[in-house]
């Protein structure tokens, strides 16, 4: 069976993750559709806003095969560690190919694209660490310099959108494994990654869709999201439990006064000082997003800041992020179709990385950060949000209905 993977957050469930799932299925000709999933945190560094069972049911009655669950430390990252992760795990899946969605370009060109930058890495780093004191993000530096570098070398794809960094992120790191996995782009439909409307009948952005499905539950005469998901989407959107930040800032607040210095310092990615401000700001804050505008400045990004208000939130700390770079880890099951059964059968037979199908020693000790952080995120919905992990059994989707697994 050949098996095409996908790298994705689902946060929440579109119609264009659908298409993109059967497009990557159609053009890589691919038997099961994998699909390493974030967890109850994404990659912006927030809670997801339906927890990962939710969404891993709803992506297999769309269109995948398989969910397997993207670690914490790899989800909530920038987009090289986040490719990382994710390729790492779909090359554990032994996927034959790999499929993302990107506004322009082939997969020829981003495979072009990225042997240039090999190519030409010292000269990169060299025009880089000339732009490093101007005040700009570390993203904005690097982008200038690639730039001028390889624009006389006839690169013309633009990768100032965020799914064709991703993309080239995805592509860089599958291109270091001794056998790297077939690459198709999908290109997208609709509204880009972080636009907030979309004058598409079908295809709108997750980031729009969040902000209406979270806006209907308090106001009335909200958009119908009907037309921009799948129905399964639009009643869990109804009746789930949504997440943001908001019941989350006291407890991030709480540790942010609690904690010396020192030990915000021994936090993952809490640096250059910043825990002094951490400290101050947390004080006066009325909330999160209130917190978040007194900490940005042009070094320290929204998304930064989020990510590592996540690393505070979950009590992540240096060390472990050390240890988990450096390991290829458990991989972590969360549902599967019947042809996603067949192939797993035949995968556990040809792998010697663990795969859990049920959350149980001595594999809990591989899981303890996911473990942690699927307990902290129920506390923002713990009256109606099912316990994570040790009561949960696999999804297991027969002919489209569940079976009991």
């Amino acid at each position: 069976m050949k098996a095409c993977g996908v790298i994705a957050e689902y946060n929440p469930f579109h119609n264009g993750h659908r298409y993109q799932l059967a497009e990557a299925r159609r053009m890589t000709n691919s038997d099961v559709m994998v699909v390493a999933m974030s967890g109850n945190f994404v990659q912006r560094g927030a809670p997801a806003l339906l927890d990962k069972w939710t969404r891993a049911e709803i992506a297999l009655r769309n269109g995948a095969d398989i969910i397997v669950e993207l670690p914490v430390l790899g989800s909530v990252q920038a987009a090289d560690l986040f490719a990382k992760a994710g390729v790492r795990l779909l090359q554990a899946m032994q996927c034959d190919a790999f499929a993302f969605g990107a506004e322009t370009g082939t997969s020829a060109d981003f495979i072009a694209h990225n042997r240039l930058l090999r190519e030409h890495e010292a000269d990169i780093d060299r025009i880089f660490q000339t732009y490093r004191n101007d005040g700009r993000t570390y993203a904005a530096q690097l982008e200038t310099a690639i730039a001028e570098v390889l624009r006389p070398q006839g690169s013309a794809l633009s990768f100032t959108t965020p799914n064709n960094q991703l993309g080239l992120a995805y592509v860089r790191e599958n291109e270091q494994f001794p056998e790297p996995m077939e690459t198709a782009v999908v290109p997208r439909k609709g509204a880009g990654h972080h636009d907030d409307e979309s004058a598409d009948q079908e295809f709108a952005s997750g980031t729009a869709i969040r902000e209406w499905a979270l806006h209907r539950r308090k106001e009335t005469g909200q958009r119908d999201l009907g037309k921009f998901v799948p129905k399964e989407t639009s009643e869990a959107l109804r009746v789930r439990p949504l997440l943001d930040w908001d019941p989350y800032w006291g407890m991030l607040q709480h540790q942010l006064v609690l904690l010396s210095h020192a030990e915000l310092r021994s936090i993952y990615q809490v640096e250059e000082g910043i825990e002094y401000r951490l400290k101050k700001e947390a004080e006066d804050a009325l909330d999160f997003t209130a917190f978040i505008r007194r900490m940005k400045t042009k070094r320290w990004t929204w998304a930064r800041l989020q990510r590592m208000c996540t690393y505070i939130l979950l009590g992540i700390t240096k060390a472990e992020a050390e240890a988990f770079q450096e390991k290829a880890g458990t991989i972590r099951l969360l549902g599967f179709t019947e042809a996603g059964r067949r192939y797993l059968n035949a995968l556990k037979k040809n792998t010697e990385t663990p795969i859990v199908t049920k959350l149980r020693e001595p594999h809990t000790a591989d899981l303890q950060l996911e473990i942690r952080s699927d307990r902290i995120y129920r506390l923002g919905a713990v009256a109606t949000l099912e316990e994570q992990n040790f009561t949960r059994s696999l999804i297991y989707l027969r002919n489209g209905l569940q079976d009991p697994c």
